[in-house]
């Protein structure tokens, strides 16, 4: 099956789509292409204040919408750390972005809308540059933008109209794929190791270690190909913290340290380093570090402790990126099993230097004959595994596969999930068949719950 992924993950800097020709197992699983999309500064803004809305309402989305104008006052203030006269003229920018004047004030389902017409925008980018017809293209596994994730009250917000992409694109959509994993008490991610493990079958790379590094990171342990041995969870922050750090420092003028060059200059500070693994990440009232996997983590979970307004941009920048380092490698100690000797580095946050130097030293220390590769080395897309990774799942969803499994979100046993969204034009015959096999994947597998 021809199959696209979309990924639109939590440091909200853009959406990645890849192309996939899979049939859902390791034995058919090839990359076709890949494309990506940007967010503007202002949607990134939106974006940013509508995950900082549904945070403060605790899930609630009618709430949400209701305070959406003042979550973006408040996100510019105490975030962004916008001067009382700057907050006006930037919501008028806001305002234009949407609606090309200042007619209205951003609206939540606004930039809802907005968000489901730039996925529709990636999707036929991909088309243009692959020289796909939509018509070729039996499905679409559609992340979604996360806002809130609390699994520990069954909650898990992701926002994006399925319906209206599929009636858009002419092709099947599948999204919502947490919903039923944390329903069942799982905790809705990380989704990954599913398909990490199809590609350590296909190219005979077990036992391997894979970290992505996005947000948040997280890790999946591969020591067979059975899946029911797989290990997965959230390490604890990626770029995530050193993101918002640089948002707040520059008044969201720039939104990373960029190939690590603040952090460069500047020097880990050990107190800090400690107070970060005491303070920054208490989730449910205990220690995420104490915590053994699996588990996984919200955004909004993780926050900038008071310690770093002390230290220079440059020392706080040096500090986040030893702990995300750190972390991921103290992450181990609380597993019952060696981790692999083979490691391979995934995802967005590698690219700032200085993390990647700090892990491999650290990891190395503890490892020395560890090997490390990318993605990319490894001869798979680090900038397009994410999206590759929903493009798989949609089509497992359809096939009643298992997306989840105990060892990766604690869910009882393995699991399907995802709410497929057909097109007005229909769908393909693939997709027809297997759907008269797998109807409860057309209402999200409400009735298998």
């Amino acid at each position: 099956m021809l199959s696209i992924g979309l990924m639109s993950g939590t440091s909200m800097d853009g959406i990645d789509a890849a192309l996939l020709e899979t049939d859902g197992t390791a034995k058919t699983l090839k990359a076709l292409g890949h494309s990506a999309l940007a967010y503007t500064s202002e949607f990134k803004i939106l974006l940013k204040a509508a995950e900082y809305a549904v945070r403060k309402c605790n899930g609630l989305l009618e709430a949400t919408r209701a305070s959406y104008l003042q979550a973006i006052q408040d996100y510019l203030k105490n975030e962004l750390h916008f001067q009382e006269n700057q907050i006006e003229s930037k919501i008028n920018e806001l305002a234009i972005y949407l609606y090309g004047d200042t007619s209205k004030l951003p609206a939540f389902d606004e930039v809802i809308l907005r968000s489901t017409q730039l996925h529709e925008t990636v999707v036929r980018k991909l088309l243009a540059e692959t020289g796909y017809r939509a018509q070729e293209i039996d499905v679409i596994g559609y992340h979604g933008q996360t806002l809130f994730h609390r699994p520990s009250e069954k909650i898990s917000i992701v926002v994006g109209n399925g319906q209206q992409l599929a009636d858009a694109l002419g092709i099947t959509v599948v999204n919502d794929f947490r919903r039923r994993d944390v329903a069942s008490g799982g905790q809705g991610a990380p989704f990954a190791p599913i398909y990490h493990q199809a590609l350590a079958i296909r190219d005979n790379k077990i036992p391997v270690a894979v970290v992505n590094c996005g947000g948040i990171s997280n890790i999946t342990l591969i020591n067979s190909a059975n899946e029911l041995d797989l290990i997965g969870f959230d390490t604890g922050p990626g770029n995530g913290l050193i993101d918002r750090l640089m948002r707040r420092r520059t008044q969201g003028k720039e939104n990373m340290d960029k190939d690590g060059k603040y952090g460069r200059k500047g020097k880990v500070n050990s107190h800090v380093l400690e107070a970060l693994y005491e303070k920054s990440i208490i989730k449910d009232g205990k220690n995420y570090f104490s915590t053994k996997p699996p588990k996984s983590l919200d955004y909004g979970d993780m926050i900038l402790i008071p310690e770093l307004d002390a230290l220079s941009l440059e020392d706080a920048c040096a500090t986040l990126e030893a702990f995300t380092a750190d972390s991921i490698i103290t992450s181990l100690q609380l597993l019952d099993s060696e981790a692999p000797l083979h490691w391979i580095l995934s995802g967005g946050g590698w690219n700032n230097t200085m993390i990647r130097y700090e892990f491999d030293k650290r990891l190395r220390q503890k490892m020395p004959h560890v090997t490390i590769q990318t993605a990319n080395e490894a001869l798979w897309d680090s900038q397009a595994l994410e999206a590759q990774i929903f493009a798989f799942l949609a089509v497992r969803s359809l096939q009643n596969k298992a997306l989840s499994v105990p060892g990766t979100t604690w869910v009882p046993r393995p699991l399907s999930g995802g709410h497929a969204f057909i097109p007005r034009s229909g769908m393909t015959e693939n997709v027809k068949k297997l759907i008269q096999a797998n109807p409860s994947v057309l209402n999200g597998y409400q009735e298998a719950s």
